[in-house]
């Protein structure tokens, strides 16, 4: 009982999905028009012509939801097109979307945000990261 009374005051409380590269990477921040400019061909292309890959933990995970909805401008259909044609990896886990990310140049992950490890880096979404008021991302 003592530890449900604990762990109430975060029930409340928005989560936020949260948008990874490699720790290594010289990427800081996205802006979302471009973003979703980027994915609407195959291979996924950014402004400078660098090709990037999205990373998810499933096309039903709340994470990729969001991100397909509120930064892709996506159906659930579309990100299933988009997975087809190869500008998606869908992975399992949040550890797996870390690990590619990780290993693959101009990878983009997507995770929640209480999955963050050192082994990433979080990225700006319109000049906001996660957690604070306005961010892109956010989901109940």
């Amino acid at each position: 009982m003592l530890a449900l009374l604990a762990a109430a005051p975060l029930l409340g409380f928005a989560r936020d999905a949260a948008l990874v590269v490699a720790r290594n990477s010289k990427v800081t921040a996205i802006q979302s028009a471009a973003f979703m400019k980027a994915f609407k061909s195959a291979p996924a292309r950014l402004a400078d012509g660098e090709e990037i890959v999205l990373v998810v933990k499933g096309l039903d995970a709340p994470e990729t939801q969001i991100v397909g909805r509120k930064l892709l401008m996506q159906t659930p259909e579309g990100l299933n097109e988009a997975a087809a044609r190869r500008t998606i990896i869908v992975v399992s886990s949040d550890e797996e979307v870390i690990r590619i990310v990780g290993n693959v140049p101009n990878a983009v992950g997507v995770v929640d945000v209480y999955s963050i490890t050192g082994a990433i880096k979080v990225i700006k979404v319109d000049g906001k990261l996660p957690l604070e008021p306005g961010y892109l991302l956010r989901y109940n």
